[in-house]
């Protein structure tokens, strides 16, 4: 019902409210909202009809078991991200810090795609701890379908994944460039390799769900060919170079890990003509607080400040 209390009487919600409101919105489930926050469900549920009554409309609709946000509460959380950010910024704005640079500290989870995990991330997640001592940084290693899993449902605050996307309910942006590299063993007629005719030799693929596997296939497809069926399927990109150099088959992985892991595993690089093999890495998060969004915000700058790049990433 209408609040006819006068505006300047009812408009009284707090920081706190607001970010209560925020994760309810976008976990969908009052429960998961209190796991997160680390509050009780009751508290949860108190917090958004105090705010609901302080603007005057309703926030959310009950659908059986879910809850779905009104068009009021979805204008309101476009609308508040940008000054609860703001705000949560305040205290290490203001803080003095040693050098002039605030010193970041808390928990940071990150979901990574195992090639990234293994051969991108080390260095740069070592120089920020360094600068950073108070940071704590826990990497979670799968497949990029499970990254964006771990990210989905709050397991983690940050994800990087070789892609493509495949949910709708994350915020998804370009990260860096990477190129795959088809690989076979030494020894092996390169010459006789056709991409019209990839089927005739035998392949070994990552799993399904796999960046790696999905962007070869897209490409190929893009390009009017056929992948080619898996013969041997192992879930690391460093255990397939050394397969592919054991004399497996042929295979398509990561630039990165091809160079890094033919330093002690003798493969030959193969040139297909006509087929692209760039790929996008992506960066995805789905912040439940504005403060936690301001802790990423910093934590991503200084990755991206500190990373070394190899030579096949490029900006």
């Amino acid at each position: 019902m209408p609040n006819n209390k006068p505006v300047a009487e009812r408009l009284r919600f707090t920081l706190r409210q607001l970010e209560i409101f925020a994760a309810v919105a976008r976990t969908g489930q009052v429960r998961r909202a209190a796991d997160v926050l680390h509050l009780s469900q009751a508290a949860v549920s108190q917090a958004i009809a105090e705010l609901a009554d302080a603007l005057g409309v309703a926030l959310f609709e009950r659908h059986g078991r879910e809850i779905q946000p009104t068009v009021a509460a979805r204008q309101l959380l476009a609308l508040a991200i940008e000054p609860m950010d703001a705000l949560a910024q305040l205290p290490e704005r203001l803080a003095p810090s040693p050098g002039g640079s605030a010193v970041l500290s808390g928990t940071i989870r990150l979901a990574a795609s195992s090639t990234i995990a293994r051969y991108v991330l080390p260095a740069g997640l070592a120089r920020v701890r360094q600068r950073h001592p108070q940071l704590n940084i826990r990497v979670f290693s799968g497949n990029s379908a499970q990254a964006e899993a771990r990210v989905a449902n709050l397991d983690a605050d940050i994800g990087l994944i070789e892609g493509p996307p495949q949910r709708d309910d994350l915020d998804i942006a370009h990260w860096h460039t990477d190129t795959l590299q088809v690989i076979a063993p030494p020894g092996y007629d390169i010459e006789a390799i056709e991409l019209a005719h990839l089927d005739r030799h035998a392949w070994v693929a990552r799993e399904p769900g796999s960046g790696t596997r999905a962007v070869f296939e897209q490409n190929l497809a893009l390009a009017g060919y056929t992948a080619p069926p898996a013969h041997l399927i192992i879930d690391d990109s460093g255990a397939i170079v050394r397969a592919v150099a054991h004399g497996a088959g042929l295979a398509c992985v990561s630039g990165l890990a091809a160079e890094q892991a033919s330093a002690s595993n003798p493969i030959q690089f193969v040139a297909l003509a006509g087929l692209s093999l760039a790929r996008p890495l992506w960066r995805l998060h789905r912040a439940s607080t504005a403060s936690s969004t301001s802790l990423l915000k910093r934590f991503e700058a200084e990755l991206d400040a500190t990373l070394d790049r190899p030579t096949k990433l490029k900006s």
